[in-house]
């Protein structure tokens, strides 16, 4: 079998996984905690699950606690950063252009084509599955 780099989205050979998981009502300083100081507390819960789906399809991840501290973490407060450049503030109550919001945030890529989150995503996944992670 060949190795499989961490940035070969599309020669990754598993399957699709979308991940939800419970947004985190004590998170004031990753993704939903900043995404709620933006939009609210019921459209950051929407657009913590657009996030979780898009990110553990995109990864491929199917371990609902790396999607879930990737998002708690200071790369989750970048993330939603990038959906507040993403977005205007006169379409913060749109539901639908913040989460394609939220998915061109995800996608946005760096000089190489590679997703700007891959090298921090899969810290995070490294730092989760090594038992190091904690809130």
């Amino acid at each position: 079998m060949s190795t499989i780099k961490k940035h070969d989205h599309d020669l990754y050979p598993g399957e699709n996984y979308a991940i939800l998981t419970p947004a985190p009502e004590e998170d004031v300083f990753g993704f939903y905690g900043t995404v709620k100081r933006m939009v609210g507390e019921e459209m950051a819960i929407q657009l913590w699950d657009t996030a979780s789906l898009v990110l553990s399809t995109w990864f491929r991840e199917d371990d609902p606690a790396v999607v879930r501290n990737f998002l708690r973490s200071r790369y989750g407060r970048h993330l939603a950063d990038e959906v507040a450049n993403q977005s205007h503030p006169s379409n913060y109550e749109n539901y639908a252009i913040m989460n394609q919001a939220v998915m061109d945030a995800v996608l946005v890529t760096d000089r190489k084509g590679r997703s700007f989150w891959t090298d921090w995503f899969f810290d995070i996944k490294a730092t989760t599955e090594n038992g190091e992670w904690s809130d």
